[in-house]
Parts: C-alpha cells; structure tokens; sequence
C-alpha cells in the first residue's frame, strides 16, 4: 500500500499554470471571437447599422419620389418633400430635420440616429458626407464659371459679360465711366469657407476689367450703388456647373436720408466678396467692431448739418445741409487678425473693392466709404465727404474679388487632391 501511494503523483505547480495558461488563451480567443474587429458582436452590431441604413434610406428615396410625382416628374420642391418626409417618417423637428433650400441638393437628418441623407436634383439619394474632413480652407478646386455640366455645354454668352454703366444719382452705376468684365476659364478658385451644405469658393486673384486695369468708383454715384455694381460684376461668374444657383444677394443703396433701401440678385451662385467674410475668418464679429475702432456706433459727430449723396437728384449729390449725427460705421483692422496661414494669404492678396459700405463722421463732415482690402489691411476709402458742400473723389482704383457658392454634394471627395492639384467635381 505504501509503495502504491508513493506511485500517485498529484497535480504539479507547473502543471496548473499550463493549465491556467491555455484557460486564458482559450478565453481571449473567445472575447475576440466576440467583440473584435471582425468578432460576432462586431459584425451584429454592423450588420443592424446597415440594416438601418438601408430603411432610413428606402424612406428617404420614397419621399424624394412622391415629391417628384407631385410636380408631374419635374423639380423637387421643399414643400412636396416635406410632406412625403412626414408621411414616412414623423414630424419635422422631431424625427427629422430637413436643409432650408428650397432647391436641391435637400439634406435629410433623422434625430434618433444622427444620420444624414443627400436628395440631389434628380432625386438620387445617398449618405451624407461631412465635406469639412476633406476640404480644407485655401485648397484649389475645378470650377469653370463658363460651363453648365460635365460635358461642357456652355453658360449663355449674355449671362458672363457686363457692362457696369456710368450711371447717375436715379439710376445705377459707377459714377465713372462705362467698365466692361467677362467671365472666362481662366479664373483659380480656392476655398473660401466650407459649411454644411455649401463652399464657398474665391477667385485666386483679384479680376480687373476687360480692357486692363482696376474698376473704378467715382463720388456721390459711386458711393450710391458700390454693393450693386460689385454684386452685379461678379454674379457673371456663378452660373456654371455646381453653382448654387438658389442663392439670393442682397445689397444695400442710397444715401442716408433716402430710407433703407435694399435691393437683391438671383439666379447667380457668386456675389462680391465683403467685409463681413473677412471678419468671419478672422474670427470678428459684430459686438466687436468697437475694439476696432471706438467711434463705431457713434451717432454724435457731426453736429451740424452737411451735404449728403442721395437718389433723389441726378447728379447724386443733395442740394442743401440736411443731416446731421449720422450713425458711424467704419472700423478696419491687420491681416494678422486671422491666424490661418491659407486665408490670410489668400485674402490679403492685392488691393480689391468690398461689397460694403460705412460712414465716418467727423466734427463737422461725414465721409461716405465703400470697404477694401488694401496693403495688408482691411481698410476704406472715402468716395465723398460732405460738409458745407459735397466733396467728389475717385479714392483709388482697385479689382474685384468673386465669391462662388457651390453645393457641397458636387466636390468629389475621392479626388487624389496630392496628384490633381484640385478637387473635382462629381
């Protein structure tokens, strides 16, 4: 018997951390098994996504075709598609949110997942992609102004020239002389800025007019219609392929006594560039403008009455003192308010006209301005100044600067931007 149990050999130390040893290997295989990348779990949890996916986007293509069948197969419009979204989703603002275009692309948000759609022009659908992870500010991209699609059929000829006309104090103009712009191939564009739903794109360079040479503005009339002529001269490069053609400028007119006169373009996806895309790049807003200059808001200077541009009159200019502690609205700053090396560079690239006016006040004067951006600077130059009487100046000569709005959904994110020097478009 004592021979025998000399014989039994229990379990060994080494013997049982082999054992634990090969417990947990057999364990971490399992969990991987389970939860890794290619794991049981993993793949469950992609294919119920997937699964979502698809159903989200089964009703978003059928209210994208009900809201064709309403206009009998032609444009989707906003109102249709909202209806159709009810009915297969829920409530807007709820269940879903949908982009505020009235004109496609329309960009479809379920609230529950956070998940986006793209309903395009011809009612094709397709997941949202957040431009801004591609698209950087200051990259090039391969719009031709000239173009209406891929295969190249052309913009009408009458939609990429005009003439800006000398004009009077009654009707529109630069105050000059007669100055004639044409869109062509030619142009670079750079990003600008990058939302949502839209790019923003702006010429590399500033444009002169077709016979050489910078636009120029000229006393009261210049003033009068600054925003309308730079507006009017660069919407003749928004109508080409990508353009958001939706888009809606506005622009304000007259003098100071001739009440708050705005007018607008449409039809165009490009406009003049203004003061206030400077400031968002340089991170500037409106409660801010004092910083940069403490009389802006001032309405105490001038305190006597002065002569003033008006559309009343044809010459543009009052013909007697009439107003007094006008409101002051100038302000300027440094390139070096904006920290992005691209749009710094891109901004701040020659002396160009900006599509907004202001008013500087003085003791017993008021210069009426039009903005630019002009060595290093945002800056502005007074094209009259009255006083006892309207004084009449040409401040400088300067280019023009478009900006071009182009839908998001038309960039193709897929371009080899390293190899192309550009981003395509779809």
């Amino acid at each position: 018997m004592k021979e025998k149990l000399k014989n039994k050999q229990g379990i060994t130390l080494i013997a049982l951390v082999i054992t634990i040893i090969v417990l947990l290997i057999l364990v971490g295989v399992s969990i991987a098994t389970l939860t890794g990348e290619n794991g049981i779990l993993t793949r469950a949890s992609d294919a119920r996504t997937q699964t979502e996916i698809g159903d989200e986007m089964e009703k978003v293509k059928l209210s994208a075709t009900g809201a064709k069948a309403e206009n009998n197969g032609g444009e989707i419009k906003r109102n249709y598609l909202n209806d159709e979204l009810t009915s297969y989703i829920g409530t807007e603002g709820t269940d879903y949110t949908l982009s505020e275009s009235e004109t496609a692309p329309f960009v479809v948000t379920y609230s529950d997942s956070g998940r986006s759609y793209v309903i395009d022009e011809n009612g094709n659908v397709s997941e949202y992609v957040d431009i801004a992870e591609s698209v950087e500010v200051g990259d090039y991209v391969d719009y031709n102004p000239t173009v209406l699609d891929k295969s190249g059929t052309p913009v009408e000829e009458n939609k990429l020239t005009y003439t800006s006309p000398t004009g009077s104090g009654t009707q529109h103009g630069n105050g000059s002389r007669d100055q004639i712009f044409t869109a062509t191939a030619n142009t670079k564009w750079r990003v600008l800025d990058v939302g949502n739903e839209t790019v923003t794109l702006i010429s590399e360079n500033p444009i002169t007019i077709d016979a050489g040479g910078n636009f120029r503005m000229y006393g009261a009339i210049g003033y009068l219609y600054a925003e309308r002529e730079l507006n009017e001269i660069c919407k003749i490069y928004g109508y080409g392929y990508g353009a958001d053609t939706s888009q809606v400028t506005k622009y304000s007119y007259g003098g100071p006594i001739d009440g708050e006169l705005t007018g607008e373009i449409t039809g165009s996806g490009a406009r003049s560039i203004t003061i206030e895309d400077i400031n968002k790049q340089a991170g500037i807003t409106e409660a801010e403008y004092t910083t940069l200059n403490s009389d802006y808001g001032s309405t105490t200077n001038p305190t006597v009455n002065v002569y003033y541009p008006t559309i009343t009159t044809s010459n543009g200019k009052s013909r007697s003192a009439g107003v007094k502690n006008l409101e002051y609205t100038s302000y300027y700053y440094s390139k070096t308010k904006i920290e992005n090396p691209n749009a710094k560079n891109m901004l701040f690239n020659g002396n160009y006209w900006l599509a907004s006016r202001c008013i500087s006040p003085s003791s017993s004067s008021s210069s009426f301005i039009v903005s630019v951006v002009y060595d290093d600077s945002t800056n502005a130059g007074s094209l009259c100044s009255g006083g006892s009487s309207l004084g009449e100046t040409a401040y400088s000569h300067f280019a023009v600067r478009p900006v071009v709005i182009l839908k998001s959904n038309v960039i193709d994110t897929n371009t080899n931007y390293e190899t192309e020097g550009h981003w395509n478009l779809k």
